[in-house]
């Protein structure tokens, strides 16, 4: 069977809004209509502000409809790393306001009949050896120490086929999978319905520019004068914001498989760090995803190709670990923005008095931290500060 270098999620058939022709007036310009985009532009209109959206190919195609298909709370970085990494009292804020945005999330996709889209019954984070077990039980015993949720799970109890000696892991509840753009482009079809104008295939050319008061934004075939800016691309960030530069962007790759005819994973899973991701769609396939490092160097890239080596591991990893011999129908590599920190990149853009702000660089942990950010950059639009604005401050800021 031949494979699709579509992503699962994408391959459906779908109609396109317009393109942005001439020139538009909106009190906000929001770039990028991915989960980032979509999460501020709803909380804008909420706040009585008109906005047009520009998204370069078409809802969800960036890195929100290129991924795996998780959802999953907290920061890139594992709990316990992250209280080493920024301080115990940052790191449990940043997990608090995940878990939050998680359950707003899943209301938000309730209101807009995309629920069902969500597979919410919890996550398995697997070590794959006994080192590895060691760190898994650190990070359990940091988040029971902070009173957030997990389930140490010991080599004995882990569900067929991922049992072996030496293993462990943690179950995380609130966790689960989803279908990234059907529930996307619901929320589009709502928003749009409220009055944002969103233009398909309208990439957008330079970064936003000054213009009198106010920001300037423009397209092959138009230009969107606005009071402010948004933009809301993840792996593209530092091409249109150049300030940004500390978000790299990079590749990922993944694969599905044609439906099984029995269950294989109760449950999704990280394995490895979290290095391989893996879960089963309601329809019986498995989405597999992983081996970035072992992509190096190659894997920095903004384009979202993917690499014949990572593949072939994958291969290896479905069969090995998975006992999965069905064939491959998809495989695909989505560009995410990565932070050293790792902190996401959310607030005004240096040098644009605040008219331009930016959001991005989740480190492949980007669907509830951009809802996280999206709070964050609403906020300072409106109102002209946040108090949760500390949240993904740089460290050295």
């Amino acid at each position: 069977m031949r494979s699709s270098s579509v992503s699962l999620w994408q391959d459906e058939p779908y109609r396109p809004r317009a393109p942005l022709e001439g020139e538009a007036r909106t009190d906000v310009c929001v770039i990028g209509a991915g989960v980032g985009g979509l999460a501020t532009t709803r909380r804008l209109i909420d706040a009585g502000l008109s906005v047009v959206v520009l998204e370069r190919h078409e809802v969800a195609s960036g890195a929100s409809g290129r991924n795996g298909g998780f959802l999953i709370a907290g920061a890139a970085p594992m709990y316990h790393d992250s209280r080493r990494l920024w301080g115990r009292e940052r790191a449990a804020a940043v997990h608090r306001a995940t878990l939050t945005a998680q359950r707003e999330l899943l209301e938000v996709a309730g209101s807009v009949g995309a629920r069902h889209h969500f597979r919410v019954g919890g996550l398995l984070r697997l070590a794959v050896n006994a080192d590895e077990a060691g760190d898994v039980r650190a990070n359990a015993a940091a988040l029971a120490e902070d009173g957030f949720p997990g389930q140490l799970v010991e080599a004995g109890d882990l569900p067929a086929p991922l049992a072996r000696p030496d293993r462990a892991g943690l179950f995380l509840p609130h966790d689960g999978s989803v279908h990234p753009v059907r529930w996307l482009r619901a929320l589009a079809g709502v928003l749009a319905s409220r009055g944002v104008r969103l233009f398909e295939h309208s990439a957008v050319v330079g970064p936003p520019a000054a213009d009198g008061d106010g920001v300037r934004v423009r397209t092959a075939s138009g230009v969107v004068r606005c009071d402010r800016a948004v933009v809301a691309v993840d792996g593209d960030l530092a091409a249109l914001v150049p300030p940004a530069g500390a978000v790299r962007p990079r590749r990922l790759n993944a694969l599905a498989t044609a439906p099984l005819r029995r269950a294989v994973l109760p449950f999704p899973v990280y394995a490895r760090y979290g290095h391989e991701y893996a879960h089963q769609t309601a329809d019986g396939r498995i989405v597999l995803g992983g081996f970035s490092d072992l992509d190096g160097d190659a894997s920095w890239t903004a384009r979202a190709e993917v690499s014949a080596p990572v593949q072939a591991r994958l291969d290896r990893w479905l069969h090995e670990e998975l006992g999965v011999e069905a064939p491959v129908t998809h495989r695909w590599a989505g560009v995410v923005g990565f932070a050293e920190d790792p902190l996401p990149r959310c607030g005004p853009v240096p040098g644009t008095d605040g008219r331009v702000l930016a959001l991005g660089g989740y480190n492949g942990t980007g669907h509830v931290q951009a809802w996280v950010a999206s709070r964050v950059v609403a906020d300072l639009v409106v109102t002209g500060r946040s108090p949760s604005a500390g949240l993904y401050a740089p460290v050295d800021a």
